[in-house]
């Protein structure tokens, strides 16, 4: 339920794999050209490909907010800025592994509240940073899209196909 609330459902459709085939997705990434966002075949055949179409293979939000236009600070009439407080606490969250394990942990009991929001934020890090668009660093983060985890009710306004495309 927390998965399809944050619009991340086509997710969990996918096959459990039990480990990732990296030298299969160094090649198929060595495939796209992603200036003309096609993926090339051998035989010299462009594959043209949109976020529509990775929204549809990964079942990922692909309207609403971008993600690359951070909302924390507003201009208002005479350009005076006005910050967004967020309700949790994102720094926990630039590792791999601690997202990893708040998404693995097991709870005895109904979640809270604030264990259901931590569950979205830990699951958005985890599934961006090892399937979706992954960083070049070991267990880093990328920082791109950390303020859109802070409000975790508001994860699925935002354009996550756009953001795995780009």
């Amino acid at each position: 339920e927390l998965v399809r609330s944050i619009g991340f459902e086509g997710l969990l459709h996918l096959p459990l794999l039990k480990q990732n085939n990296l030298r299969f997705s160094t090649w198929l990434m060595s495939r796209v050209d992603e200036l003309s966002q096609t993926l090339l075949i051998a035989d010299g055949t462009r594959i043209h490909f949109n976020k529509a179409d990775v929204a549809r293979v990964f079942g990922i939000p692909a309207s609403g907010r971008s993600i690359f236009h951070k909302p924390g600070i507003l201009s208002v009439h005479n350009s005076t800025l006005v910050t967004l407080d967020s309700p949790i606490n994102t720094k926990h969250l630039r590792s791999i592994k601690v997202a990893q394990g708040i998404v693995a942990r097991d709870h005895e009991g109904p979640m809270s509240t604030t264990e259901q929001d931590e569950f979205k934020a830990a699951f958005v890090v985890f599934v961006m940073s090892t399937l979706l668009a992954p960083c070049a660093k070991h267990d880093c983060v990328s920082d791109d899209y950390l303020h859109t985890i802070e409000q975790p009710g508001q994860i699925c306004s935002y354009d996550w196909a756009e953001y795995v495309i780009r």
